[in-house]
């Protein structure tokens, strides 16, 4: 009994020392850093033993050191091969900084800061303020679960193939909006509900298109199944303060409309 104990010891202490040592590193996956970049940043040693390999603080300092690899996968083989398989992040959302913008990822992960100009895919945020922003690291705000908020919304747009969309504003969690073709503004209400309404709304806004191109304003799509719309409209100067009751009653037969064709 003694003596088994004493082998299995021997041979737990000769695996962890002389066999399954690493031997090679391979990097497959998106091409958005050179091999050697990846095996850099992930501090993978040759010769180090296979098992005892910190795969999970690996995986963590590959992501944050590289801004654009969205994941990284460790996986390990007894012919002392390592191998990372790396997933690209991609630009989906900025944020306006004045002068410069911040790109970020759909999971909401900072790629870069101090961006000059952004692609026309990606969609302008409205955040609030900005607690912490580093390349690398999932960016803080100080509303409180905007950034789940971002993340849930544009799963949610993408998943449905929702193009025309230019801006995205979390700062509301009861009420998430989003511009489309920069003259409609979408009130989606919570983050949670936006993928059970997508269907709804690109209904609406294709009726929208046909039957007034031209339109500007807001629709309400907080309640389910609901549209309501209001147009923008233009108060003259020279009009006095006491007249807006016919805007209002504009707006109000517009929701009603719009409601009624939408449900239909």
């Amino acid at each position: 009994m003694v003596l088994s104990v004493i082998l299995l010891a021997v041979g737990i202490a000769l695996c962890l020392t002389v066999f399954f040592k690493i031997s090679a590193v391979e990097v497959t996956g998106d091409e958005v850093y050179n091999a050697d970049q990846v095996v850099e940043a992930s501090g993978i040693t040759l010769g180090e033993n296979l098992f005892l390999l910190p795969v999970n603080d690996i995986r963590t300092q590959i992501e944050t050191t590289l801004p654009y690899v969205e994941t990284a996968e460790i996986s390990r083989s007894l012919s002392g091969t390592v191998t990372v398989h790396i997933t690209a992040a991609k630009a989906a959302a900025a944020i306006d900084n004045g002068d410069s913008y911040t790109l970020l990822s759909a999971s909401g992960k900072v790629l870069e800061d101090g961006v000059m100009s952004v692609g026309e895919d990606v969609l302008l945020l409205d955040t609030g303020d900005v607690l912490s922003c580093v390349p690398g690291e999932i960016i803080e705000l100080a509303a409180e679960d905007a950034v789940t908020d971002m993340a849930t919304a544009l799963k949610a747009f993408a998943d449905a193939s929702f193009t025309g969309l230019t801006r995205l504003d979390v700062r509301e969690h009861t009420n998430i909006k989003a511009v489309y073709q920069g003259r409609i503004t979408l009130e989606l209400g919570m983050a949670s509900t936006i993928a059970d309404k997508l269907d709804f709304v690109l209904a609406t806004l294709s009726r929208s298109n046909q039957n007034n191109p031209e339109f500007r304003g807001t629709i309400d799509f907080t309640i389910e199944n609901r549209a309501y719309q209001n147009a923008e409209t233009e108060i003259p100067a020279t009009q006095p303060a006491s007249q807006p009751e016919s805007t209002t009653e504009s707006q109000t037969a517009s929701q009603a409309e719009t409601t009624t064709a939408a449900a239909a």
